[in-house]
C-alpha cells in the first residue's frame, strides 16, 4: 500500500458512506414510478388486440434496465469498500531511503513520480465513447498502484455513469408512462 491509495481508499470510503442514503432514495424514487408503469403497461398488454399494445411493457422495460444496473453496481461499491477505512494508514516518511549517486529518493519523491504518472496517463483518451471519463479511470488506478490497492475501479465507471444518468431519465418518464398508461386503462 502507498500513500497514495490510503488517502484514496479513505476518501471513496467516506464518500460511499455519505452517498448511502441519497443513493437508495434515487433508486427508490426511480424503481416505484418505473414498477408502476410496467403494472400498468401489463395490464395494457393483456387487454390489447395487437401486439402495439405489448408497445408500453417493452418501453418500461427498457426504463428498469438503468435502474437495475445502477442497484447492482452501487451493492458492488458497497461490498468492495465496506472494509477500506478500517485498514492501517501508511505514513509517508515511514520508508526506506535510498541513495543513488548522490541524489536521495524518499516516500515523497515516490509520491510525486506517481502523481506525474496519473497525470500523463489521463491526458491519454483511446476510448470511443466517453474518453475523459475513461482516463480519468486510468490515471485514478495508475495513482492508487492498480485495482489491488483500489479495487472499486475494476468496473467501468463510464457504465456506471450511464445508468445514473438513465436512472434519473427514469423518475420523470416512469411517471409519464404510468400516468399515460392508466388513462389508457380508463379509455377502455
Amino acid at each position: 500500500m502507498t500513500g497514495n491509495s490510503d488517502a484514496m481508499n479513505r476518501t471513496v470510503a467516506d464518500i460511499v458512506r455519505l452517498v448511502r442514503r441519497p443513493g437508495r432514495l434515487l433508486l427508490t424514487g426511480a424503481a416505484v414510478p418505473v414498477g408502476v408503469f410496467a403494472l400498468l403497461a401489463l395490464l395494457l398488454g393483456l387487454e390489447a388486440e395487437r401486439w402495439t399494445g405489448w408497445l408500453p411493457l417493452v418501453l418500461a422495460g427498457v426504463l428498469a434496465v438503468p435502474v437495475v444496473v445502477l442497484a447492482v453496481r452501487r451493492r458492488r461499491l458497497q461490498r468492495v469498500t465496506e472494509g477500506l477505512a478500517d485498514r492501517p494508514v501508511t505514513i509517508p516518511g515511514s520508508g526506506v531511503v535510498v541513495v543513488v549517486e548522490g541524489h536521495t529518493q524518499g516516500p515523497a519523491d515516490e509520491t510525486l513520480a506517481a502523481w506525474g504518472e496519473a497525470a500523463a496517463e489521463g491526458r491519454v483518451r483511446t476510448a470511443r465513447w466517453l474518453p475523459r471519463v475513461e482516463a480519468a479511470q486510468r490515471a485514478a488506478v495508475r495513482a492508487a498502484g492498480g485495482t489491488v490497492n483500489a479495487p472499486y475501479l475494476k468496473d467501468d465507471l463510464r457504465v456506471t455513469l450511464v445508468a445514473f444518468l438513465g436512472t434519473v431519465a427514469a423518475i420523470p418518464l416512469g411517471v409519464l408512462g404510468a400516468f399515460a398508461s392508466a388513462f389508457a386503462l380508463l379509455l377502455r
